[in-house]
């Protein structure tokens, strides 16, 4: 319990005991777990204010014990926290313990020696009735949060490269060739950038996940626009575009609205197909931190990612080289040139992704505060 109290403050997170017991007993128990900080926090709860505000103020401390107190004031805590900003969870086992585990954010019951009448009014149930549990539920769902964030940028990065050859195409009124059709785009939403994002989702807890205080943020904030809207899309937006302009200009095609071989634009899609989908393999190993680069990571602490990437570039193989796909597509193997400047994606994604991580981290090393906030996939 005293280990889990640690790891719930180094958190952030404030721990307070309601109880209906008599003062001192809960005094006694809240010094040996840990919990009580000082003799100021302990308040008994005949002396608690009727005022929601007074109240608030009064219990907004890490460590408070309340003793005495009645199933009213319990649902009058909760209410009392809540209209400070707090999300609530309160534990309970007692039939008069559920109004109160009812109104909480997140209501907890124990499932060994709670009441019927608690765990029907809960969110949760304990099964071992250990509040290490808790903790760890806490410390799952942030790593649940930075996924999810990692998931994002993989797949928003993505859409940006796909995006970019219709928007050049419509602004050109037509007079620039499309770089990559619809079907291409499918491909590779379903068929190689899938498995990765799906690996990113498996990511596991950073060392840093429980050395920060609570996320107060959406998922769509400003650093992960930026990361994928100024950085990470527009580097593989431009290697793409590049790839397919320079082999279609080494194949003849010089200005807007000339006619150019139907085989050098096939080679020329399938040049840009493949700087997509390297650029995603490198994207891929650049989502696992937002404040560390690839190779200060791990380079196999994902197996699936690994398992994902292989999956990724065989698919790439098989649409550009198996004849009857690549037809289907619209695309043709690229060309030695093509290919060459594909793999230009690989060092450009990698590079601009360190680039951005130097200047908003600087040279410190990133373990735990970052530029005035915690940074949310610390690893």
């Amino acid at each position: 319990m005293a280990e889990a109290l640690r790891k719930t403050r180094r958190a952030g997170v404030k721990v307070a005991m309601v109880t209906g017991d008599h003062p001192s007993t809960a005094a006694s128990i809240a010094r040996e777990i840990g919990l009580s900080l000082n003799d100021e926090r302990l308040v008994d709860g005949q002396n608690l204010p009727s005022d929601e505000h007074k109240l608030g103020e009064l219990l907004d401390h890490d460590g408070v014990v309340v003793s005495r107190v009645t199933p009213e004031q319990k649902l009058l805590v909760a209410r009392a926290l809540q209209r400070r900003g707090h999300v609530l969870a309160m534990t309970g086992d007692g039939v008069n313990d559920g109004p109160a585990l009812r109104e909480a954010d997140v209501g907890v019951a124990m499932g060994i020696g709670g009441t019927d009448v608690a765990r029907e009014a809960a969110d949760l149930v304990l099964l071992d009735d250990d509040f290490a549990t808790i903790v760890a539920a806490i410390e799952q769902g942030r790593a649940t949060y930075a996924n999810i964030r990692r998931f994002l940028t993989y797949h928003l990065t993505d859409n940006v490269a796909e995006l970019t050859p219709f928007v050049i195409w419509a602004l050109s009124g037509g007079a620039f060739p499309l770089a990559l059709g619809v079907l291409q785009i499918l491909a590779l939403d379903i068929g190689t950038d899938l498995l990765p994002a799906l690996a990113l989702g498996g990511e596991e807890a950073g060392v840093g996940v429980m050395r920060r205080p609570p996320e107060r943020r959406h998922l769509m904030d400003r650093a992960l626009m930026v990361r994928v809207f100024a950085v990470l899309g527009p580097v593989e937006a431009l290697v793409e575009m590049a790839a397919f302009t320079l082999v279609l200009a080494a194949g003849g095609w010089f200005s807007l609205g000339s006619s150019h071989p139907e085989a050098v634009l096939l080679e020329a899609s399938g040049a840009a197909f493949t700087a997509v989908v390297l650029g995603q393999l490198a994207n891929a190993y650049a989502c696992r931190s937002t404040s560390k680069s690839p190779w200060q990571l791990d380079w196999l602490g994902n197996r699936m990612l690994q398992w994902a990437v292989l999956s990724e570039v065989a698919a790439m193989l098989a649409f550009l080289f198996i004849p009857p796909v690549a037809d289907v597509l619209g695309q043709a193997p690229p060309s030695a040139f093509g290919a060459l400047l594909a793999i230009v994606a690989v060092p450009s994604v990698l590079a601009a992704d360190y680039l951005h991580k130097r200047v908003r981290h600087g040279r410190r090393e990133v373990v735990g505060y970052v530029e005035g906030h915690y940074d949310h996939e610390l690893t």
